[in-house]
Order: C-alpha cells, then sequence, then structure tokens
C-alpha cells in the first residue's frame, strides 16, 4: 500500500505500460536518411573544352583522309568546301592545304564533339577511320587494275624495258624542230643535203677520227646489226668521222667551215648540233631527237620506230 500511496498521479505500473502497448500496437520504426553519390567524369571529352595535350598534338589521318566525310560525323562543316575546291582552278592545292589542316586539327575537333569513356576509347575510334581508308584504297586499287593493265599494254612499257628504253629516256631531248631557215636555204649541192630528203630515219653524228670515236662507231655498228629486224630497214646510219691535222686532233667539238651555197645550210646546222651528241632525224617530218650517249642510240631508235611509224 505504501507503493501505491507514495505513486504519483500520472505514473503507471510496468504491468499497465505492457497491457496498454498490446491494445494500441505501437510500431517502432527506425529513419534512414538515403545517400546519393555523385560521379565526377575522368575526362571532359564531349563538352567543348580542350583536348588533353597528348591527343591534341596527334595528327588525324582520318580528318586528312576523309576531311570532308569526317566533318560531317563531328559536324565541321567547314570541310565541306574541300570538294568544291577542286573543281577551281589549281583548286587541289588549296584542298591539299586545307586537308593538312584538318588533319593538324582533327583530334581536338573530334574531342570537343563526342564523348569518351577514356583516351583509348578516343584512339581506337579514329584508327577505325584509318583502316576503312586502307580498305577503299585497296577495293578501289583493285576495281581499277584492269584499267591499269590495259594500259600498261597499250603503251607496250614491259617491251620497252626489255629493249632498255625507259632506262635511257632522260638521256635524250624531246622532240625538236629543225629551223625553217636552215631548210630553206639548203642547196641540193651543199653537203648533206641528201638527208633531207632520205625516205629513212637518220642517225648522225659528227666527230674527229680518233680511237675513242672509232669505239664508239664500232659499237653503235654493232648494235645496229644486231637490231636490223626490229629496225625494220627504217633506219640509216650515217657518221660523219673527220680526219684533223694532228695539231687539232685532241679537239672534241669541232670547228669546221661547213660547205653551203648561201649562207647557211643543213650542214651547218648538223656541225652546230651534233658534234658533242647524237642526232635521229626524220626528215619527213622536218623533226629530230638529240641522244647524249652512244649506249642510247638504238634503244632510242627502237622506241621512235613505233612513235614514227
Amino acid at each position: 500500500m505504501r507503493d501505491d500511496e507514495n505513486r504519483k498521479e500520472n505514473e503507471i505500473t510496468l504491468e499497465e505500460f505492457i497491457n496498454q502497448t498490446g491494445k494500441d500496437k505501437v510500431k517502432i520504426e527506425k529513419n534512414e536518411t538515403k545517400k546519393v553519390t555523385i560521379h565526377k567524369r575522368e575526362n571532359n571529352s564531349g563538352m567543348g573544352e580542350p583536348a588533353p595535350y597528348t591527343i591534341a598534338r596527334q595528327f588525324n589521318w582520318g580528318a586528312f583522309l576523309f576531311n570532308w566525310i569526317w566533318g560531317i560525323k563531328y559536324k565541321r562543316w567547314s570541310l565541306m568546301i574541300i570538294p568544291i575546291l577542286l573543281f577551281l582552278p589549281y583548286g587541289f592545292l588549296i584542298s591539299i592545304i586545307a586537308s593538312i589542316w584538318a588533319g593538324t586539327k582533327g583530334n581536338q575537333w573530334a574531342w570537343e564533339e563526342v564523348e569518351y569513356k577514356d583516351e583509348e576509347d578516343f584512339h581506337q575510334a579514329q584508327k577505325s577511320w584509318v583502316k576503312a581508308g586502307i580498305v577503299l584504297g585497296v577495293l578501289g586499287l583493285i576495281a581499277a587494275s584492269p584499267i591499269i593493265v590495259n594500259k600498261l599494254k597499250s603503251l607496250e612499257i614491259q617491251e620497252d624495258i626489255d629493249l632498255g628504253v625507259n632506262y635511257h629516256k632522260f638521256l635524250s631531248t624531246a622532240e625538236l624542230k629543225i629551223p625553217q631557215d636552215i631548210i630553206k636555204q639548203t642547196d641540193s649541192s651543199d653537203n648533206n643535203s641528201d638527208i633531207l630528203s632520205s625516205n629513212k630515219f637518220v642517225i648522225y653524228w659528227l666527230r674527229p677520227s680518233n680511237e675513242r670515236t672509232l669505239k664508239a662507231l664500232s659499237f653503235i655498228q654493232t648494235q645496229f646489226d644486231n637490231n636490223k629486224e626490229a629496225l625494220e630497214n627504217k633506219f640509216v646510219l650515217r657518221p660523219d668521222i673527220k680526219t684533223l691535222s694532228d695539231e687539232y686532233s685532241h679537239i672534241v667539238r669541232l670547228e669546221l667551215e661547213p660547205k653551203c651555197t648561201n649562207e647557211v645550210c643543213i650542214n651547218t646546222w648538223l656541225y652546230k648540233k651534233c658534234n658533242n651528241g647524237f642526232c635521229i632525224i626524220n626528215p619527213k617530218k622536218q623533226t629530230y631527237y638529240k641522244v647524249r650517249t652512244k649506249e642510247n642510240i638504238i634503244p632510242k631508235a627502237l622506241s621512235l620506230k613505233k612513235k614514227w611509224h
């Protein structure tokens, strides 16, 4: 009774608390605070910001090779002008410069426009353009190979190579004209005037008579005889070997007085043009080639036989 008497008015016993809890079904809950995690990106690609130096400094071959096509992918519309430049005079030079500029800036542009996982992902994406270029180049070469083969056949390059023509082409001049005033002033009584009326192509050269020039003559004659069938009797050798006095025998460049009825004639021209080389003359066309070495004469004649046929 003492406990009951000592209990305050608002206090309850433990038994009463348990009974009261069962009736009210008190539910105790724990409040949890949700956590939000913010992950920071490892690169700034696709955000229009400068690319890392390791990327920006490298040349982009995809942008260089495909320029305007690559520009569509990465929204660089200024590159669309490159194919248009090809239709302008010397525009291909400007287009080459523009392509180099695109290759130089390509990595920066691609990094600004597209989001990549990392630098390795970026490089793999750009390498795919180069791989595509290689594939297209190989396919283009395969497609064009029949045209190339036919072109080579038409030019008969293989035959020219067998004859050594290509090796010697740089040792001769282009086809040149014999001056008309020389032809007009040449009289039938002039030395070598018959060259202009010859029905064959004439191989002419002027030299002093000495051991060296005689060896050259023998070499040319042998080469000429060995190729008579191929030359089809369309050429004639016309060596003009001059015997000089002993005191002038060492002179390679002959300074002789040509025999002409008029002031100048074909003899004058031959002495001037063919004393330090070899002239292959086409009388009908009144043109000639000047060949610089004895080894080149017959290969050049074989080449001209096709051209002058």
